[in-house]
């Protein structure tokens, strides 16, 4: 018995809920492992029979890939069908950039591969654009490509002259800290030098005053002690003045002897006191200019080893942060060293300088106050030089030493109304008009060494301690750009440099 028209009609209208819907990817996959990446290949080629689930919580036969009914959770079974939720499409784009799709873009009338794979169930053609729309990134890989190449040559060449300049620096505090010791070792023979002269010189006013004292009182008896006590401080301070200064005393003496008579009456002076004065071991105006020591000349050339010169970089400029004292003259091997001057200098004026001779003169004396003086402020050039190598070697500056030429400079960008400085090794700030807001001091490299972090910035207001990231990329010259500030007082920063041309990268 034939169904009635009626009931046919009925069934052909219930049975997809029946049986199930017809899929709209039910047409024949073009290549078998289509939409799997081609590192995944291996994967779904293995020899056994069944392939596992990524997530290891199922197993699939061959025959059920991309059948179109989802097996395992993540999507395993299914990468070029619609038909898990989680499943990703892989889109080869020969000639252009490749990309994942979630699956449910897959077949749903939408060309999204630019190679039309996503939609192969011929429901909507799909031209091959990916050629024409790849021009674009074959021009800036070919460009980047170019700029690596350059790159790689200049890093190499920063890296040989780091070394170079690293070597340098480490032999320069070498020297630096075995000068520094014998330096300390002249300055303290000066300082005892000087000591030495005015403790002489205190003995000869003691001497000085207490022989005519003694001399007096053989002659005059008691009158002695009247006649010193008789002097006011004036005329007793002149007397003592010119045993060190080695002025004429004769007539000094005399308008003493004359101050005497006028309050005691006068005493005539004896041969033997006349004797005794011109024996009184001082030197004649001869000797003292024999004896005197110049050091007008020697002290010009010392001085001109410390004239200071300024340096600066083409490439970007030193950080003004610091000031350091100009010492090339130590470590420069065609002239003397400066301690050899100075080694000069003072047996020059330990041969010079008789303690024991009378009266003292004071233009030695002042030789050797000024050659102190000079030394000590040559030692602590010195020091502050040793001080600042010392904190440099400190620094990090990368596996081949790359970043060693960042330390001293800054580097600028100007953004519209600011001026970004960003200076490795010191700190990074934002300028406007004559307001200066420090973002962050230096902290260290991150990422290995793509990354500079400067943090402990300026307060924010209602907000963090401001702070910069600056992240580093392959560039020819070493420039800051595109400063930005994509969360409150958190800046970031691109910044290109040749230290980042790497040459596995460009492989």
């Amino acid at each position: 018995m034939k169904p009635s028209l009626g009931l046919t009609f009925i069934a052909l209208l219930i049975s997809p809920f029946i049986f199930g819907s017809v899929s709209s990817s039910s047409s024949p996959l073009k290549h078998p492992l289509l939409g799997i990446a081609p590192e995944d290949e291996k994967y779904y080629k293995t020899s056994s029979d069944l392939i596992k689930c990524k997530d290891g919580s199922k197993k699939f036969s061959k025959t059920e890939l991309n059948d179109d009914f989802c097996d395992c959770p993540d999507g395993t079974d299914e990468p070029g069908t619609s038909a898990c939720p989680l499943g990703k499409f892989y889109c080869r784009n020969s000639g252009h950039t490749p990309l994942f799709l979630y699956s449910s873009r897959v077949n749903d009338g939408i060309c999204d591969c630019c190679d039309g794979s996503d939609e192969y169930d011929g429901k909507v053609k799909c031209p091959n654009t990916c050629w024409e729309a790849g021009k674009v990134a074959r021009d800036k890989l070919k460009k980047k490509i170019a700029t690596y190449q350059e790159g790689v040559t200049l890093r190499k060449q920063d890296v040989e002259q780091a070394k170079k300049s690293l070597a340098k620096d480490e032999a320069e505090l070498l020297k630096l800290k075995d000068e520094e010791k014998i330096l300390k070792v002249l300055v303290e023979q000066l300082k005892d030098l000087f000591i030495s002269i005015q403790h002489a010189a205190e003995a000869k006013e003691e001497s000085a005053v207490i022989p005519e004292t003694v001399h007096d009182s053989e002659s005059k008896g008691n009158d002695a002690s009247e006649n010193t006590e008789g002097l006011s401080k004036e005329e007793l301070g002149r007397l003592v003045a010119s045993r060190w200064t080695g002025e004429n005393t004769e007539k000094q003496t005399e308008e003493v002897d004359a101050s005497k008579d006028k309050d005691h009456g006068g005493h005539e002076e004896t041969p033997e006191a006349t004797h005794d004065e011109e024996d009184d071991g001082y030197a004649s105006e001869t000797d003292d200019d024999n004896q005197r020591y110049e050091d007008d000349d020697m002290e010009d050339e010392v001085d001109e080893e410390f004239r200071e010169e300024d340096h600066y970089d083409s490439g970007s400029y030193k950080s003004d942060s610091d000031t350091e004292p100009d010492l090339s003259d130590i470590t420069t091997p065609s002239n003397p060293s400066l301690l050899e001057k100075i080694q000069k200098t003072v047996h020059n004026i330990l041969r010079a300088v008789n303690l024991f001779q009378t009266p003292v003169n004071q233009t030695e004396a002042a030789s050797v106050r000024k050659e102190y003086d000079d030394s000590s402020a040559k030692l602590s050039k010195l020091q502050s030089r040793i001080s600042s190598l010392s904190q440099k070697l400190k620094q990090d500056f990368g596996p081949e030493k790359e970043f060693y030429s960042f330390y001293d400079r800054c580097f600028e960008s100007k953004q519209n109304k600011y001026v970004y400085k960003v200076c490795p090794y010191k700190q990074a700030s934002q300028e406007e008009s004559h307001t200066t807001t420090r973002l962050g001091r230096w902290d260290k490299f991150e990422d290995s060494y793509r990354v500079m972090m400067f943090s402990n910035g300026d307060k924010c207001w209602n907000g963090p301690d401001r702070s910069l990231k600056v992240r580093l990329r392959c560039g020819l010259k070493n420039e800051v750009a595109d400063v930005d500030e994509p969360s409150r007082c958190e800046y970031v920063a691109l910044l290109s440099t040749p230290a980042l041309c790497l040459e596995e990268k460009l492989k």
